[in-house]
């Protein structure tokens, strides 16, 4: 498939058949590894390796006969062709600076922020949403003039898509915006971002005014979803109304009907390190993004030509890459799901993964209503055309393909359901007010 991947590659080649030489071929892989490794950051070569008819039988002579090169050799032959790598930017202390985290900017952002003593702002999907200077609400604090309105200097590391904020944030022309080349996807909103390979902090004192400014907005804004520890003094108590306000008190907490907060809060405490969650794109990401707090977690995102395809797959492959650790978590909602029920098809003779699908399901594409058409158009035509209402029975789907079902409404039960033990793939539905 020439060019399938466009002007993602660094290098793109359609090789001939072989015909009985494999000099030629051995030179291919030294320019594929000079193109995929001779930059400052890694990049992505696409070579088109066809084969004669027929396709399958007795292996050619010659090919068989060949034997086979040390790949050591090959990557030693590559590397001698390859630049010095250029020097690091150094960042000077003296701008106000935030750092930006999109999607895969992974621990360097959190690095970096600790490096400079900046402001953290941290995508849920960016796997840096961890450390003493993320910022809680950040879409509200770039909307202070204190804060947002000061900044001078912005570093992005991987792809910012969750907000406008930080959109228009990136589009200033009068703040410097320095791109880390961590993708193959080149960010330039204000017209004037520089791009940077490797950086570095210069020497010196912090601005510690400004990162704590940050901070005790931070503080003041942070979410507290947790639910509330048990009244051990009042249920151990001999007063029987004192006792029975605590007893209330602990049902009501367990019987806290789910809403889309406290879902996200639930699958983000379930999870820890050793575990992996991907966010499909669906309002759930969007609300996870506004209130979890920090914490260390293997985060991924399925972004996609139209934002929901493959999220299923995707996630069932990061759950093959580590069968020996922890859970994978899905977090996607209904629309997203079943855009990719097909991928809950486990072949027979595969292995079933450690896996659980937890769907928040509001019976439509409830994340258009925050678009602008949702203020003009008409009822029906919104729901047509954008919700696109369903009334599919998930627990018959998960039966269909043979994956373990829950249903969780409280609080309760859906911490049963995500701690129970995981021995194979699981849908855990929830359902949601519109």
């Amino acid at each position: 498939q020439p060019s399938m991947f466009g002007s993602a590659t660094r290098l793109a080649v359609d090789a001939p058949v072989p015909e009985g030489s494999v000099r030629e071929f051995r030179d291919l892989a030294v320019r594929a590894f000079v193109a995929s490794a001779g930059e400052s950051v890694q990049g992505v070569a696409h070579l088109n390796l066809p084969f004669r008819e027929p396709l399958a039988g007795a292996i050619p002579e010659w090919f068989a006969a060949g034997a086979p090169r040390d790949p050591d050799a090959v990557v030693g032959d590559a590397r001698a062709l390859l630049p010095d790598p250029p020097a690091p930017l150094v960042l000077e202390r003296g701008p106000r600076t935030v750092m930006v985290a999109g999607a895969d900017a992974g621990e360097d952002a959190a690095i970096l922020s600790e490096q400079g003593d900046w402001p953290l702002i941290a995508e849920i999907v960016s796997g840096s949403r961890y450390g003493r200077h993320v910022v809680n609400r950040y879409r509200e604090a770039l909307g202070e003039p204190s804060l947002g309105g000061r900044i001078e200097r912005v570093i992005v590391a991987g792809h910012p898509t969750l907000s406008r904020e930080v959109t228009r944030l990136l589009s200033r022309p009068d703040i410097d915006v320095i791109a880390l080349e961590a993708t193959n996807e080149p960010l330039n909103l204000n017209g004037s971002t520089r791009a940077a390979g490797a950086v570095s902090v210069a020497a010196g004192e912090a601005d510690r005014a400004w990162s704590a400014a940050w901070a005790r907005f931070s503080d003041a804004h942070a979410v507290d979803l947790t639910p509330p520890a048990p009244d051990s003094v009042g249920l151990a108590s001999t007063d029987p109304q004192t006792r029975l306000a605590a007893v209330r008190a602990e049902l009501d907490a367990v019987r806290t009907k789910l809403d889309r907060a406290l879902l996200v809060e639930g699958v983000w405490r379930a999870t820890w390190p050793h575990d992996r969650l991907v966010f499909g794109s669906s309002r759930l990401v969007r609300v996870a993004d506004d209130v979890l707090p920090g914490k260390r977690v293997p985060v991924h995102s399925n972004r996609g030509l139209a934002g929901i395809d493959g999220t299923i797959g995707a996630a069932i492959g990061a759950a093959l890459s580590s069968p020996d650790t922890g859970v994978t978590r899905v977090l996607l909602g209904d629309l997203a799901f079943l855009h990719d029920a097909g991928s809950l098809l486990m072949p027979d003779g595969e292995p079933r993964p450690r896996i659980q699908v937890i769907v928040g399901n509001d019976g439509g594409g409830t994340i258009f209503d925050g678009l602008e058409v949702a203020g003009v158009a008409s009822e029906s035509a919104m729901a047509r055309v954008q919700l696109t209402p369903h009334t599919v029975d998930l627990s018959v789907l998960a039966a269909a393909y043979r994956w373990e079902y829950a249903r969780a409404t409280t609080r309760s039960e859906l911490d049963t359901a995500l701690l129970a033990p995981v021995a194979g793939p699981q849908l855990i539905e929830v359902p949601l007010e519109r």
